[in-house]
């Protein structure tokens, strides 16, 4: 009988019983889904790590160095050092690199390098992670460069510099560990070596190095490093750890796993919610029937078991049909993760992970429903038998009289006094509305803070029209001058400031001198925005990155003095500002023109650049790139999404399924709601139509009401998502050198697309709820 009883009720209640069904299936297919990416990017980058092979310590370099004084240094340093490797970086302008009918990969933001393969470790690998090998006339391009200039394989790629010229088939595509993440600034393109020794002969740009360390195991990179840097060796660029590899490879992944976490949080809370809610509509229903079974002798503990028991079956359903369909979820998050990590997402750990899942969502809810059971146990068998609501023992004030009102229209007013009268109800249906608004808000301002020109200042640069960045050439100085001329007797300029980037040794917090690419200029005319202080100012003062200030940096504050080498003098200087960037590992800093160059250290140029209001940038761009063609001429926004990748994509994606999410969650349980609030107002209603109000009166009456609370929803949301969002992304985006973020919120999606579509929605959903109720035979509800 006990089984008949909760089968009947499923059958009875398909409605409701499909609804919160749904609900629970989404949170768990979320949830799996968000532990699953986790799994992946873990397993994936631990097998492209083992394949691989990366190096522990990377030591870039650009000048002269002999590799007799690194072997010494190795042999000197066994205890840590188990490998050593220098791969040679042979640099080629993008406008030399062309591709299809007349197309060059100028205009990108990367700089390009071609080697050969190692022969102990740092493998560059194909897309199965094997060792790339790479026969004479054959070039394997990076995934980069296959994403953004549809490379296929196949088709023909033209290197031609001064004196060489050379057509290579692309062979392959090249999974680079230590360089595949958009955010690192070069991409090694991997080329015989007879093709290599060719190109060499007629090389026209300085070479570069990549001088690598792998350690023993337990051997200490600090202690690697400070000897090295004592030693004097080769060390004209900065030097990267395992870590920031680890964190440029993981970065995109893990930011898309945090959203996703979080929506499916969200969406536990709302799943809670929601069966609140069907048990007070099932509970207004079964009152009578709860009754009979009291007045029978049935324990209280058997009766919560009818209604528990549905929802552990139901649990239990959905957790195993979520579980399964989340692996078919993830598959939409991570293209990314299968492109440049692993084409194969195996492995054991991500099956047990993705339990977590439906383990917490069956638990959390039999918790929760056992919770809200215990109104049964105050209901005594006469009671139950003679109300006909749960709520109807409780006394209702006369409060908000109609005769006092004197400014709304009475249809409108009647709706509102319901809401607040009832408020208790309500509630629920307001944090579920509040709740689906950050859903769709939040990523929506994390997408378009991404892709605003106003993210540059993220990034350690000031906004402007556009950025021209000159690399190193033979001709690079003369360009530089020649391009300063050439914007000061332009009268569609308003303004333009000059930057150079270059390494120079700083001081750290032991004593011990680290690399760090420090930009000089003026920073008045393009300011960036600081977390603390402002911008360096005459000789004497530097401005750090928020990375580089941090304990784990320099550990500096305003105020603080940094001493840094100036070819080859100590320079003392004290911090000015600290400001957020999160390229070059996070790890830079600023100063005046005055601090004067490492001239044998120089990295780029930089001009940042404002057009008058009417002139056209993208105009303005291209005569630009005529004119200096070796140059870099882009606009901020396109820097921005050139820098971070195909994150901005990814994200795009989660602000699509994060609204179609919610757009769900408002249907169902706006249904839901004026299921229950219906079910408890029927005699209400018969009253109401037996007076002579028509259906459309009372389903304006019960649309004014959900609306209002709709309005107050969005409200909370849009203002939730633009403080308690801010802080959220700030605190997951700490670790890439951002400390603060100011969401950017474009109020024409956020005021009025987003707001106008949840209207439209749940509008609809209540026209059709309510006429399946309020055209029923009022007879039937009279008689009863």
């Amino acid at each position: 009988m006990f089984w008949k009883i909760v089968i009947n009720d499923f059958k009875r209640k398909k409605a409701i019983t499909l609804t919160v069904f749904i609900l629970l299936t989404m949170a768990v297919v979320l949830g799996g889904s968000a532990t699953t990416i986790v799994a992946n990017l873990m397993q994936s980058m631990a097998d492209l790590k083992e394949q691989a092979v990366p190096a522990d310590i990377a030591q870039m370099h650009a000048g002269a160095y002999s590799q007799a004084d690194i072997d010494a240094f190795t042999a000197r340093q066994q205890q840590h050092i188990a490998a050593q490797e220098t791969m040679v970086l042979l640099p080629v302008e993008p406008a030399n690199v062309g591709y299809g009918e007349g197309k060059t990969l100028a205009g990108t933001i990367q700089d390009i390098f071609f080697v050969v393969q190692n022969k102990k470790f740092d493998f560059l690998l194909d897309l199965s992670n094997e060792k790339l090998a790479v026969k004479q006339g054959e070039v394997a391009v990076p995934i980069h460069f296959m994403v953004e200039h549809d490379l296929h394989i196949g088709d023909t790629l033209t290197v031609t510099t001064e004196g060489y010229t050379k057509a290579f088939t692309i062979s392959d595509y090249v999974r680079d560990y230590e360089m595949n993440a958009a955010i690192a600034s070069s991409k090694r393109f991997v080329v015989n070596q007879a093709d290599f020794d060719a190109m060499l002969e007629k090389q026209t740009g300085e070479l570069e190095y990549i001088i690598e360390f792998r350690l023993t195991e337990g051997g200490s990179a600090q202690a690697v490093q400070t000897a090295y840097i004592e030693s004097g060796l080769p060390s004209n660029g900065p030097t990267v750890t395992s870590m920031v590899f680890m964190l440029f490879n993981a970065m995109s992944d893990a930011a898309i796993a945090m959203v996703v976490v979080l929506i499916g949080a969200l969406l536990i809370v709302i799943a809670a919610l929601s069966i609140k809610l069907t048990f007070l509509a099932t509970m207004d229903e079964d009152l009578r029937e709860i009754g009979v079974m009291k007045a029978m002798g049935l324990s209280k503990k058997d009766i919560k078991n009818v209604y528990l028991t549905k929802y552990r079956v139901m649990s239990l359903a959905a957790g195993l049909l979520g579980y399964g369909l989340s692996f078919g979820a993830v598959q939409l998050f991570s293209g990314n993760m299968r492109l440049f990590l692993s084409s194969e997402l195996n492995g054991s750990l991500k099956y047990l992970l993705s339990l977590i899942a439906p383990i917490f969502v069956y638990l959390m809810i039999i918790l929760y429903c056992k919770k809200v059971l215990r109104s049964i146990d105050s209901i005594s068998a006469v009671q139950a038998l003679r109300l006909e609501s749960v709520d109807a023992r409780e006394g209702r004030r006369n409060r908000f009289p109609l005769m006092r009102n004197t400014y709304l229209n009475t249809k409108i007013y009647l709706a509102l006094r319901d809401v607040a009268l009832r408020f208790r109800l309500y509630r629920l249906l307001l944090v579920i509305f509040v709740v689906s608004t950050f859903i769709v808000i939040l990523p929506l301002n994390v997408y378009n803070t991404m892709n605003s020109p106003d993210f540059s200042t993220y990034m350690g640069i000031g906004k402007s029209d556009m950025r021209i960045d000159l690399r190193k050439t033979s001709t690079i100085d003369y360009d530089f001058q020649r391009l300063q001329e050439k914007l000061s007797s332009d009268p569609d300029i308003a303004r333009y400031a000059a930057y150079i980037t270059c390494y120079y040794q700083i001081q750290n917090a032991e004593g011990s001198w680290d690399y760090v690419s420090l930009e000089t200029g003026d920073f008045s005319a393009f300011p960036l925005h600081y977390l603390e202080g402002r911008a360096p100012v005459g000789s004497g003062e530097i401005a750090l990155s928020y990375a580089n200030a941090a304990a784990d940096g320099l550990n500096k504050q305003i105020g603080d003095e940094v001493v840094v080498k100036v070819n080859g003098s100590d320079t003392t200087l004290k911090v000015s500002g600290i400001y957020q960037d999160i390229t070059n590992g996070g790890k830079t800093a600023k100063a005046d023109t005055s601090l004067g160059l490492n001239e044998d250290a120089i990295l780029w140029y930089i001009v940042n650049i404002d057009v008058l209001p009417h002139i056209n940038v993208s105009e303005k761009m291209e005569y630009y790139q005529r004119a200096f063609p070796t140059a870099q001429v882009n606009d901020i926004r396109e820097y921005t999404r050139q820098t971070l990748g195909n994150l901005i994509d990814q994200m795009k994606v989660v602000v699509i399924g994060g609204g179609a999410v919610a757009i769900l969650i408002v249907v169902l349980i706006t249904a839901l709601f004026l299921k229950m609030l219906l079910s408890k107002d029927m005699s209400q209603i018969a009253i109401m139509r037996s007076v002579g109000m028509n259906c459309r009166h009372i389903r304006d009456h019960y649309m004014t009401g959900t609306i209002a609370i709709l309005i107050l929803g969005i409200i909370a949301g849009v203002v939730a998502s633009h403080y308690l969002g801010s802080m959220i992304v700030s605190m997951a985006m700490s670790s890439m050198g951002i400390a603060r973020i100011e969401l950017i919120e474009v109020a024409w999606q956020t005021w009025l697309i987003c707001p106008l579509i949840l209207m439209v929605v749940v509008g609809f959903t209540v026209s059709v709820s309510c006429n399946a109720t309020i055209d029923d035979d009022i007879s039937v509800v009279l008689r009863s």
